[in-house]
């Protein structure tokens, strides 16, 4: 019986994790230390969207499910990773992606953010135009390999507002660079944070 593959889709945390520009940095400390006894114990302080995460609804619009309140399927189950041809800067539209959309749970590869480390802005996120096709397509599910789904420049967000009227879960952060393109199955559940406008996710695909 040949074994599943596992891809590992989250970077790591450490200090040298990037986040958004004025957001709240990783920080990791050992908060109680018995050497003597081999215990550690460590506190972290950080944004909730730090790394691969999952947005709450409740993130961009006032009144919606915070992440302990979101639907859990959406981040289990089966998930088509597609490689789009985009640019940095671009907004991913329909034509951008080489094969249709198959799956209830997609994950789109750009490119376009390389280094977890290091924040580019020019990163690209989706269009209205492909926001508006997941929902009309039944689409439970987008995730890309970026900080965001909406460009850096958004001021009000409306790829994010729109998902999450339409109650598409979103998730962030991801690494899908050694990932070939194909169907999987997704295990991103995000953390139980009470009220919390996002969840970091140890995000695997399964195939």
């Amino acid at each position: 019986m040949t074994k599943p593959v596992l891809y590992d889709i989250s970077p790591p945390l450490d200090g040298r994790i990037a986040v958004w520009p004025g957001d709240i940095p990783f920080k990791r400390e050992t908060a109680l230390d018995h050497a003597s006894d081999d215990c550690v114990l460590s506190a972290i302080h950080t944004t909730l969207h730090v790394g691969a995460h999952a947005d709450a609804f409740c993130h961009t619009i006032a009144g919606a499910a915070s992440i302990d309140e979101m639907k859990l399927e959406p981040y289990l189950g089966p998930c088509q990773v597609i490689r789009a041809r985009v640019a940095r800067g671009h907004a991913i539209t329909p034509a951008d992606l080489p094969t249709p959309l198959d799956a209830p749970r997609i994950l789109i590869a750009t490119g376009t953010y390389p280094d977890p480390t290091r924040f580019n802005k020019d990163f690209a996120a989706l269009s209205m135009e492909l926001a508006y096709m997941l929902h009309e397509t039944g689409v439970l599910l987008v995730g890309l390999d970026t900080p965001s789904v909406d460009r850096f420049a958004s001021v009000d967000f409306p790829v994010h507002r729109h998902l999450a009227r339409a109650g598409v879960a979103s998730l962030e952060g991801l690494c899908l660079d050694s990932v070939p393109p194909g169907m999987y199955e997704l295990i991103a559940l995000p953390l139980r944070v009470a009220g919390g406008d996002a969840g970091p996710v140890r995000a695997v695909l399964r195939g």
